[in-house]
């Protein structure tokens, strides 16, 4: 069994004013392998999304290489590129997407052109019932709380069932055991379905759902963890009736309370 993913001495370099360069990133190596989570800690600011587009082939890095399935990213043509990456790698981030549709809607977008539009709608289906907010199916985006959000996030990343999944800061506007919650429903894709997880994560709270935890400082990415941690397996906490994460009319409750506030803020 072959990483999904390697970094070998990646650097990533901006330029400033035709004078000055900015290190983000400097001999960063890193293997993931499939239904492997690894955490990048960092704080804000330092490089981390940085480090996830690299690895997810967005951007091209100063130095270095990036493997993908056994492929070398920049090492191809920009079609072939563009073909492997939309076949196999997804990108998992918070932010409001571009039409305001009912979830269902949400998930079923790019699906229904690939399955047809009866195949897309019930894999769209299975998979809010996975994440636990099938009750939020015609539900806009803008009526969803901060959690139903990065449920529904997760719930077309089921959906895709992409190999690579590149995770940017999903659970950071969450609380704690909501975003606990969502990071073992996460971890509980890749060791279930051998889908490789990078994520990037602020705090040492956000990384107790991960296999490993990389530490990314002064643009140098170091692993302190030599064995990876042991995987939760089936066991896993799931909204709802599914797992021992309370009753649905709790979980519904609690849900509800999050629509009241702002970011995870009580109103």
């Amino acid at each position: 069994m072959s990483a999904l993913l390697a970094l070998r001495e990646v650097g990533l370099h901006y330029e400033r004013g035709g004078r000055h360069v900015i290190p983000v990133l400097e001999n960063a190596s890193l293997e993931l392998w499939p239904g492997e989570v690894v955490c990048v800690q960092a704080q804000r600011g330092r490089g981390k999304t940085a480090l996830l587009r690299v690895a997810a082939g967005m951007e091209q890095p100063t130095a270095g290489c990036v493997w993908i399935a056994g492929e070398d990213v920049w090492g191809m043509s920009d079609r072939r590129r563009s073909r492997l990456l939309g076949c196999t790698v997804s990108w998992v981030a918070g932010a409001q997407p571009e039409l305001d549709v009912p979830a269902l809607d949400h998930i079923a977008m790019g699906l229904t052109i690939r399955l047809g539009t009866r195949a897309g709608y019930r894999r769209a289906h299975e998979a809010l019932e996975r994440v636990g907010i099938h009750d939020c199916a015609q539900q806009h985006w803008s009526e969803l709380s901060d959690f139903e959000r990065s449920l529904l996030v997760l719930a077309r990343v089921f959906a895709r069932r992409s190999q690579l999944l590149f995770v940017d800061d999903l659970t950071v506007m969450l609380r704690g055991e909501e975003s606990e919650e969502v990071g073992r429903l996460l971890a509980s894709l890749a060791h279930d379905e051998g889908v490789g997880v990078l994520a990037s994560v602020s705090g040492v709270r956000e990384t107790v759902w991960s296999d490993r935890v990389a530490l990314l400082s002064c643009g140098e990415l170091m692993l302190p963890t030599p064995e990876p941690k042991p995987r939760l397996g089936k066991v896993v906490d799931f909204p709802g009736p599914r797992g021992s994460g309370g009753s649905e009319k709790a979980q519904s409750e609690r849900r509800r309370s999050g629509r009241d506030s702002v970011h995870g803020v009580p109103a």
